[in-house]
């Protein structure tokens, strides 16, 4: 028995601590739909850090590409569920040594920012992001929207990738976070995701 207890907690003790430890992840503070003229438009404020290594890498020059990603789904009682929409905005932090800035890309719109710190708050702020188009959707229906980002490892050159590959501190991304939305609301739906 006394073994068993010699095992036992160490292990208990790994799996209650593991969990909470996991700092280098991407969260959603806020998120919701508005609608446009044409559109809805995502508005969400995610925050960040990036891990030492991570860190170093861009003060290299070497960039770093994060995906944004969205789908909207509707429910079937038969089936799995529909997806309708899948978009993605790719963002990119890239530092420029001769001009000691940060460059920031996102989508087809480019701009400097003076640390790395105001470079991870513009990647992190999606602002009017048309992912819906008004006529794509019913206003008496109920879809399931899900949202999430993530460091695009596979734009990183090859040694970098098998580094993502064997170690955490590469491994930066979000949860699928999931929303009901029901366009015929006069308020757009909105999260805090959790």
């Amino acid at each position: 028995m006394n073994a068993i207890k010699r095992l036992f907690i160490p292990f208990l003790l790994a799996v209650i601590f593991a969990g909470p430890t996991l700092a280098d992840e991407i969260k959603f503070q806020k998120i919701s739909l508005v609608h446009a003229e044409t559109s809805w438009n995502l508005n969400a404020e995610i925050k960040f850090e990036l891990s030492p290594a991570l860190d170093k890498l861009v003060q290299k020059g070497v960039p770093l590409q994060f995906i944004t990603e969205f789908q909207l789904s509707k429910s079937r009682w038969y089936w799995f569920d529909e997806k309708l929409i899948e978009v993605q905005r790719v963002s990119k932090i890239s530092y420029q040594a001769l001009t000691d800035k940060y460059r920031v890309t996102i989508g087809s719109f480019s701009f400097s920012a003076g640390n790395l710190s105001q470079a991870i708050a513009a990647i992190g702020t999606v602002d009017g992001w048309p992912v819906i188009d008004a006529g794509a959707v019913n206003n008496n229906q109920t879809y399931q929207a899900a949202v999430r980002m993530r460091l695009d490892t596979s734009y990183l050159a090859k040694p970098f990738q098998v580094n993502a590959i064997n170690s955490k501190d590469w491994n930066l991304q979000s949860e699928w976070v999931k929303f009901e939305f029901s366009p015929k609301l006069s308020q757009p739906s909105g999260v805090v995701a959790p």
